[in-house]
């Protein structure tokens, strides 16, 4: 076997936090926070409804008690998901049975408008993710017991695959073909969203608690995560070429909280967080197995974690990832880094990755197209020429963002009298007009007149 590369990955809590933080304690699948290159989202207390809060990942700070939100849900909101293209776009879903879609234009008011609500499903929605690849196309698993496809645009499921089961979790696959998914029959299920069949069904693990799924990239292989007939956790290896059965089974601990995996496709190492625990374990994919690497581990449990875009990390101290953390009442954040002598820009941490350019449409992805995401370098020197020929890209390719939903309200008595005077000026200038063009008419008749006269003086002349 080959050396592990990152036997050496560390990680530690920078020192700035959000304070004041009120997190949900509803029990749901999701992992109730979400992060990109801009803003971390988490899934706030309430008494009724749901709530979002949407912070400024780099600005932490101790928090008012009148922190703007994300009010619109009429039941708990359940998960949430940014936008891969678009740092200002999230998704968020509820017990209401909707999704919605919101633009994050500033941090100072509540927004309480959607720009978009999807509606289709009979029962909670519980999971949704974006597409990795395609422009505003959206997946969702809810309790009726149903993955759908929406294209986020036209505002409608395109596609529903029934899977007689409640959903644990989805997962895209690397070009966005294919949704791995974890339910509560105790089996994994791979989808084809766009034949709308079920193109594996496998028995996974044995324990009664929720599993998980993930797609491990390019290599061909996934995972999934949950416990064994004592309660253990455990995670799975699977070839995805011969599923019939894991390639590994490995037992992590007797821990109770479900981990959640996340898969870093440039480095090729798999992390582990659960919710309740104070540690992210991490293993590398070499050679066609996971071995363990190492773990970060703090004095205060995590309620939930997630991971930040690649693109968002700090090149220059050697960041290959960073995590949100939810704790007690703070919300902190941990970097991952593989130390490195040399100051120089370390090609092998930093290969290429993900953009926020789609690499294809909606109407491409649904009528059976596939495509690899988009990579960009992160090199510093490349950061600005390369944002600037991705907008141009996105202004220039990418479909127009949804619009809003424009809500039809009965005029009250002080909206009565203004459009009653605006109708007014608006007659007034009309008449003006009216007015205007018979001047004009009256003029052109003068002027013919004139010609008239012109024309008879200069025949006398000769």
């Amino acid at each position: 076997m080959k050396a592990l590369r990152f036997k050496h990955l560390y990680g530690e809590e920078m020192k700035s936090k959000f304070e004041q933080v009120t997190p949900t304690t509803i029990t749901c699948d999701s992992t109730m926070v979400k992060a990109n290159g801009l803003y971390t989202a988490l899934l706030w207390q309430t008494g009724g409804g749901g709530l979002v809060c949407v912070l400024r990942s780099d600005k932490p700070t101790k928090l008012p008690f009148d922190t703007p939100m994300i009010k619109g849900h009429q039941g708990t909101i359940l998960d949430l998901d940014w936008y891969p293209f678009d740092d200002e776009y999230l998704a968020t879903s509820s017990q209401d049975q909707n999704i919605c879609v919101w633009k994050i234009n500033d941090l100072t008011t509540d927004i309480t408008e959607p720009l978009t609500t999807l509606s289709g499903h009979d029962k909670k929605v519980n999971l949704i993710q974006w597409n990795p690849t395609s422009a505003w196309v959206l997946g969702s698993a809810s309790h009726d017991q149903t993955v759908k496809v929406w294209d986020v645009q036209a505002g409608a499921a395109r596609n529903t695959i029934n899977a007689n089961a409640l959903p644990y979790s989805i997962d895209w696959n690397l070009n966005g073909s294919l949704i791995g998914s974890s339910w509560n029959d105790k089996k994994l299920k791979i989808i084809d969203p766009r034949q709308q069949t079920l193109t594996l069904e496998v028995n996974a693990h044995q324990g009664t608690k929720p599993q998980r799924f993930a797609w491990l990239g390019s290599t061909g292989y996934f995972v999934s995560v949950g416990f064994n007939k004592t309660q253990g956790r455990e995670f799975s290896l699977w070839n995805a070429s011969n599923p019939s059965e894991p390639v590994s089974t490995t037992q992590i601990d007797t821990g109770s909280g479900v981990l959640y995996p996340y898969w870093d496709e440039q480095l090729k190492v798999l992390y582990l967080s659960g919710k309740g625990d104070s540690s992210i374990k991490y293993f590398e994919f070499l050679d066609g197995q996971l071995h363990f690497l190492n773990q970060y581990t703090s004095n205060k449990p995590g309620k939930s974690y997630a991971f930040f875009p690649k693109r968002a990390v700090d090149v220059n101290i050697c960041e290959v990832n960073r995590v949100a953390k939810i704790e007690e009442n703070a919300l902190s954040y941990v970097q991952l880094i593989a130390p490195r002598k040399s100051n120089t820009f370390q090609e092998d941490l930093f290969p290429p990755c993900p953009g926020t350019q789609p690499a294809q449409t909606a109407a491409q992805f649904f009528g059976g197209q596939n495509a690899n995401p988009v990579l960009i370098s992160l090199k510093p020197d490349q950061q600005q020429q390369q944002q600037q020929q991705q907008q141009n890209v996105v202004f220039t390719q990418q479909p127009p963002k949804p619009q809003q939903q424009q809500q039809l309200t009965q005029p009250n008595a002080q909206d009565t009298q203004k459009i009653a005077q605006l109708e007014s000026t608006v007659q007034h200038q009309q008449q003006q007009i009216m007015d205007l063009q018979a001047q004009v008419q009256n003029l052109q008749i003068q002027n013919q007149e004139l010609l008239v006269q012109l024309s008879k003086y200069e025949q006398q002349q000769y």
